[in-house]
C-alpha cells in the first residue's frame, strides 16, 4: 500500500524565533497562544468537529517526519482537519512514537474524531515545550491541500508545532492555519 502524508517537516523551516515584524499581530496571537486551540475554535464557532484525513503507522522517514523521533522504529501519524461551521480552518498532523503509546497513552491511537487537544489539556501531567513556527510558501504541499479543499490561496500560510509530554512521553503536534480560518485578514 502506498502511503502519502503531507510533508510538513520537510517542506519548510521551523523556528522558535518569530517577531511581530515577521507577521501581523493577529496572526502572531494565534501562532503563539499556549492555550488549547480546540477550546479557542469551539468558542468561535457554533459547530466544531474533527475530521480525520488519515491515521497511519510509518517507519521513521527523514523526508516526511520531523527529526524529533529519529531513533524510533515506528511512529503513528494522524492527520486531521479542524472544522468550524462546516469550513476546514486548521490542518493538524500529530507524530506519536510507539514508545509513547503505552499505559494510559495507548488510547491516543484510538481517539478517532475526538479532539487530541481536549485529551492533552485535560491531562494534569501534560506539559508543552516551546512553540516553533513556519511559513509555507505558495505551491507547497499545504497549498495543494487548500486547493483540494476548494480554498483559494495565493499567499504563504503559517503553522506552528510543539512537543507535548504526557507522563513524560513525547508527541509532536503541528497545526497549519488554512485560509478559511480568517486569521490572515488585515
Amino acid at each position: 500500500m502506498d502511503i502519502t502524508i503531507t510533508p510538513l517537516a520537510s517542506s519548510t523551516l521551523w523556528s522558535a524565533d518569530i517577531t511581530p515584524t515577521t507577521c501581523s499581530e493577529n496572526l502572531l496571537d494565534w501562532l503563539l497562544d499556549q492555550n488549547s486551540l480546540t477550546r479557542k475554535l469551539q468558542a468561535l464557532s457554533a459547530d466544531f468537529k474533527v475530521k480525520v484525513r488519515q491515521q497511519v503507522t510509518l517507519s521513521h522517514s527523514k523526508d516526511l517526519l520531523s527529526p524529533y523521533f529519529s531513533e524510533e522504529n515506528k511512529v503513528l501519524v494522524r492527520e486531521v482537519l479542524l472544522v468550524c461551521d462546516n469550513k476546514p480552518v486548521v490542518f493538524a498532523q500529530t507524530e506519536i512514537p510507539f514508545s509513547t503509546l503505552t499505559d494510559q497513552q495507548a488510547k491516543l491511537a484510538e481517539i478517532g474524531t475526538d479532539s487530541l487537544g481536549t485529551f492533552l489539556f485535560q491531562d494534569p501531567s501534560m506539559r508543552r515545550d516551546k512553540i516553533e513556527v513556519a511559513q509555507f510558501p505558495v505551491y507547497s504541499a499545504v497549498h495543494q491541500l487548500c486547493i483540494d479543499l476548494n480554498q483559494e490561496v495565493d499567499f504563504p500560510l503559517w503553522g506552528r508545532r510543539s512537543l507535548f509530554y504526557v507522563n513524560n512521553k513525547p508527541l509532536l503536534v503541528s497545526e497549519v492555519f488554512l485560509p478559511a480560518s480568517g486569521i490572515y485578514l488585515p
